[in-house]
C-alpha cells in the first residue's frame, strides 16, 4: 500500500465545501440557526465569487486578515457599495467558523476587520504598516505600555494583600 499524502485545504475548497453544506442544511451559522435562502444567495454571490476568485489558492490556515482587507479596498476601489463589503466579510467569517467547528482552524481572519470607508484616515489601520511588511510587530512603546501595566497590577495585588492581612 503507498501512502499518501493529504495536502492542506484551500480556501477555494473549503468555499465549496461550506456553500454545498448550506445549500443542504447542514451548515448552521455561529448561532447554531440554520442559513436563511437570503443569507445562502448571499454566502453563494460572496464565497462563490470574489472570494473563490481572489483567495481560493491559498491554504486555508494561511488567510490573514491583511489578505481579507485587501480584498475589501480592492471591492470598494473598484465600486462594491458598503453594505456587499459587510456582507463579504461576515460570508468570510461564516466560512471559517464552519472550519473551525470542524477543527482545520483555530483563528478566524475575518474577525476584526477595518471596513473601507470614504474617509481612509478614520480606518484602524490607515497610517500603519501592514502585518506583511519586516517591520517589528510590537514596538517599544507598546513593550513600555504592557510593562507599566503589569506593575500597576502588581502594586495592586500587593496593596490588596497588605490590607486583608491587616484586616486579619
Amino acid at each position: 500500500m503507498v501512502p499518501t499524502t493529504r495536502t492542506a485545504p484551500t480556501v477555494g475548497h473549503m468555499v465549496d465545501e461550506f456553500l454545498e453544506a448550506v445549500d443542504e442544511g447542514f451548515a448552521r451559522d455561529r448561532y447554531g440557526r440554520s442559513f436563511t435562502r437570503e443569507a445562502a444567495r448571499e454566502l453563494n454571490w460572496s464565497l462563490g465569487t470574489y472570494v473563490r476568485e481572489h483567495l481560493g489558492t491559498i491554504p486555508l490556515a494561511e488567510l490573514r486578515r491583511d489578505n481579507v482587507e485587501a480584498l475589501l479596498y480592492d471591492l470598494s476601489k473598484a465600486g462594491i457599495s458598503r453594505r456587499r463589503l459587510r456582507v463579504l466579510a461576515r460570508s468570510v467569517r461564516a466560512l471559517y467558523d464552519y472550519a473551525a467547528e470542524r477543527d482545520l482552524v483555530r483563528h478566524n481572519p475575518a474577525e476584526r476587520i477595518a471596513l473601507p470607508d470614504e474617509d481612509e484616515g478614520g480606518q484602524p489601520t490607515a497610517g500603519r504598516a501592514r502585518r506583511s511588511d519586516p517591520t517589528p510587530l510590537p514596538t517599544i512603546s507598546d513593550r513600555a505600555i504592557s510593562l507599566t501595566l503589569r506593575v500597576g497590577t502588581l502594586a495592586f495585588v500587593l496593596i490588596a494583600l497588605f490590607f486583608l492581612a491587616q484586616s486579619l
